[in-house]
């Protein structure tokens, strides 16, 4: 039967009866909460008294339990009783100001990894790292003394970039026989025109260049305010493209000392700066020349093949639009959206949204301008032309509305959609190790990545049992019968307590990776022991 706790206030509020006498009540554990400054106590029914008749007697499930003594004594180990503590490469070089190959002499050991393409990760002893220091640079007050130094005039030690660079050569060279997953790749590593993000945007950089070539001379020679406005609104998508790719690109490096998240947020900050463009330089400008139309009408010099430029733009856009829309759609059916509306809504992909919308804007405001301009020619008034203008403005804000609203969301640290997390809490609560989930916090960090923390709480008796199961239980009893004094029973703790966490720790990193599998998009999972 599995088991089942609740809150002591719960039982206390469902039934005044089993309140807080542990004469009568058998408490199961207790469970504090640091970062609340609180305590609280789980248990589960055990009662002798029969409830009041008036009373309604809830189901009870009768077990027998003690309560664990608090240990109120500190437990001193003798000298025999040594304590191991690791330090990676990495570390050892910046700490203690050593070189990759000062560390060729030093003996390697191998703990478990916490990355899921790796499987071990290389470390050193830290007595062996410290004497190494010590010995290299005159004892230890002079190393302290060359450290303070270092780090005063680097301000707060930072490794110097040819030695990391150095120090992660060495680290691939030494790991490279221990990675359990050759075929592990790393997103960001690929160029941009490699991506369909990137194509996307490259195309219309190109696109819209053209574009703002053709309409610049189109209203060079009429003077048109729709033709200008959109000449603006060209010249703007292509500032903003440009931003973008930059920021597409740059959300392709790989994490660094100074960033150890990535820069894929860089793809919401540049389009958050193109929203911030379109607003002002495409829509401001635009409402300005058409509201200056209005007030001030001018002649309009009318030219067949300005709208031939027109229609040539309208063309062009749509082929962008069309290029946009299929990534789009791609992106889409891959993230399991049911629509693209949906899709750009959730800022899965930044870049591609930026150019859909933008696209979508441009043929829109072409039609716009272009039946504008074609009612001021056939006219002779020259107030259609200028309402033009105000109604491609009009286009723009609403675009530069929502890529703001959607970038903005993005960077602030919006939680993924309700449906995905619960899939992730039903992932987790399956494993039988796992007791229970708290303080669930899963967030988009940029693009489709996410980033997932909770607390949980481990089964000991399920832990316990996987750690035996991979013991001989033959030699395990003859350990446990040759065990006479307190020093062999301290030794015999120690000795199975380390290897119980180095198995709970493969168990979390099991659920770091089972998540991983069936979420591609989680980049990064912090899970704590409650």
């Amino acid at each position: 039967m599995p088991r089942r706790f609740v809150l002591a206030k719960v039982v206390h509020c469902l039934h005044p009866v089993y309140g807080f006498d542990v004469q009568r009540s058998s408490f199961h554990s207790i469970f504090r909460l640091s970062k609340m400054n609180a305590t609280l106590t789980f248990f589960r029914w055990s009662s002798s008294e029969t409830p009041k008749p008036s009373v309604v007697q809830p189901v009870v499930e009768k077990v027998d339990a003690k309560v664990v003594p608090k240990i109120k004594s500190t437990l001193f180990y003798d000298n025999s009783v040594k304590s191991v503590k690791y330090i990676t490469p990495l570390r050892a070089l910046r700490e203690f100001i050593l070189t990759p190959k000062d560390l060729e002499s030093l003996p390697r050991y191998f703990s478990r990894s916490p990355y899921s393409g790796e499987t071990q990760t290389q470390v050193f002893l830290r007595s062996d790292v410290e004497q190494l220091a010590y010995e290299k640079h005159g004892g230890r007050e002079a190393f302290e003394l060359r450290r303070k130094i270092i780090r005063d005039m680097e301000r707060r030690a930072r490794t110097d970039i040819f030695n990391l660079k150095k120090a992660l050569k060495y680290l691939k060279s030494t790991l490279e026989t221990n990675r359990s997953d050759p075929s592990r790749k790393v997103e960001r590593q690929q160029s941009l025109s490699r991506s369909g993000p990137g194509r996307v945007v490259l195309f219309a950089v190109a696109v819209n260049g053209l574009n703002v070539a053709a309409k610049s001379i189109a209203w060079w020679y009429t003077g048109s305010k729709s033709i200008f406005s959109e000449m603006l609104h060209s010249i703007a998508d292509t500032f903003n493209q440009v931003l973008v790719a930059y920021g597409l690109y740059s959300s392709l490096q790989k994490p660094d000392e100074m960033h150890p998240y990535g820069y894929i947020p860089m793809r919401n900050v540049s389009s958050l700066i193109s929203g911030v463009a379109i607003f002002f330089l495409g829509a401001g400008l635009t409402f300005y020349h058409g509201v200056h139309g209005i007030l001030e009408p001018h002649d309009v010099e009318p030219h067949h093949w300005a709208l031939l430029v027109m229609l040539g733009s309208f063309l062009s856009e749509g082929c962008t639009l069309v290029l946009a829309y299929r990534e789009a759609l791609r992106g889409a059916k891959r993230h399991n959206f049911d629509s693209v509306r949906q899709w750009l809504l959730a800022g899965v992909d930044p870049s591609t949204s930026v150019v859909l919308l933008e696209d979508f804007a441009a043929v829109l405001g072409v039609l716009v301008a272009g039946s504008a301009m074609s009612i001021t020619a056939l006219t002779g008034f020259a107030l259609p032309d200028a309402v033009g203008a105000i109604g491609v403005s009009a286009i723009l804000a609403a675009v530069a509305a929502l890529i703001i609203h959607t970038n903005t969301e993005m960077l602030i640290g919006r939680a993924i959609p309700a449906e995905k997390q619960e899939a992730i809490m039903r992932l987790i609560d399956n494993m039988k190790i796992i007791r229970g989930t708290y303080d669930i916090k899963a967030t988009m960090i940029g693009g489709d990545a996410m980033r997932f923390k909770a607390e949980v709480d481990i089964d000991g008796r399920e832990l316990t049992r996987r750690y035996v199961e991979t013991l001989p239980l033959d030699a395990l009893l003859q350990e446990v019968q040759s065990i006479k004094t307190e020093q062999q029973l301290v030794h015999f703790m120690l000795k199975h307590g380390d290897n119980l966490v180095n198995t709970l720790g493969a168990e979390i990193n099991q659920i770091e990776k089972t998540i991983m599998k069936e979420f591609p998009g989680m980049k990064h999972i912090d899970i704590e022991i409650n």
